[in-house]
């Protein structure tokens, strides 16, 4: 039977979700299932377009519901920021430390969600939670959450996961831009947080708002321009009917006239 692995979310300053329960093994059985400690294969990485997983996260608390990796990412945009590892220097103190400075630029270029995840448990995830100090960031529209992939679950759902030795299975330092559950950015570093730092991910958001802006600013253009020559042309054809006209009544004007002339030659009797 297939080993059944949940992630965990946390929301606020408690644990939202919990793996599921797992038989107790003895001693002598945890020491051979040690020697050989399998994760997760890796599925194709994730590439922009693709959608979020569908890899369950189970509540750890009555208030949470269960749902989804897919549910989590399924509206708005959310940004997951995936770390190597809870309290690392640079994940700590570089990485997740750009995001939580970046909150703000972020919400104007209308994020909604930032998730940090790492393949820990959940224990280590809430210790670096309050590490962080994450709590005094949650009074903003965006609250910095962390998600707690233990077995590595989510991180290879997404292809992401990879063999750091001695420290086990990690996830890859990435970032990925959800908006209504589909990837439209994806960046992979192999060091330190470059493609993956929050002030890449704001860059590519404003020039696509630029873009975006401007793109609407050239349709809106266009379309003045073309009402303008419309109206235009529709003046001018208002002249023309009204040249048209008046050219048209002068030469009654003066049919009339020749016909009075002639009608009064006719009624002069010569002397």
């Amino acid at each position: 039977m297939a080993k059944v692995v949940v992630a965990l979310l946390m929301m606020g300053s408690a644990t939202a979700f919990k793996p599921m329960a797992t038989p107790r093994l003895s001693r002598r059985t945890a020491a051979l299932n040690m020697a050989g400690v399998a994760y997760p294969e890796n599925a194709e990485r994730i590439k922009v377009g693709d959608a979020a997983p569908a890899v369950g996260l189970t509540k750890a608390e009555d208030d949470v519901d269960d749902t989804t990796v897919s549910g989590l990412f399924g509206k708005g945009t959310s940004v997951l920021v995936n770390v190597p590892g809870a309290f690392t220097p640079t994940c700590s103190n570089t990485h997740v430390t750009g995001y939580l400075e970046n909150l703000a630029g972020l919400e104007a270029e209308g994020v909604d969600n930032v998730y940090i995840m790492a393949v820990n448990d959940r224990f280590v995830m809430k210790a670096w939670d309050d590490s962080l100090e994450l709590d005094s960031f949650r009074e903003a529209k965006i609250k910095p959450e962390l998600i707690a992939d233990g077995a590595g679950t989510i991180s290879a759902s997404m292809g992401l996961l990879v063999d750091k030795g001695d420290m086990g299975g990690r996830a890859i330092r990435s970032a990925v831009v959800f908006k209504d559950g589909v990837a439209k950015y994806v960046g992979v570093d192999a060091g330190q947080p470059e493609a993956s730092s929050a002030e890449t991910i704001m860059g590519m958001l404003k020039k696509e708002r630029e873009d975006a802006e401007a793109a609407k600013a050239a349709a809106e253009a266009e379309a003045k321009a073309a009402a303008e020559a419309a109206a235009a042309e529709a003046k001018a054809a208002e002249v023309l009917e009204g040249e048209v006209d008046q050219k048209q009544a002068l030469i009654g004007i003066a049919v009339a006239a020749a016909a009075a002339y002639a009608a009064y030659g006719q009624s002069v009797t010569p002397m």
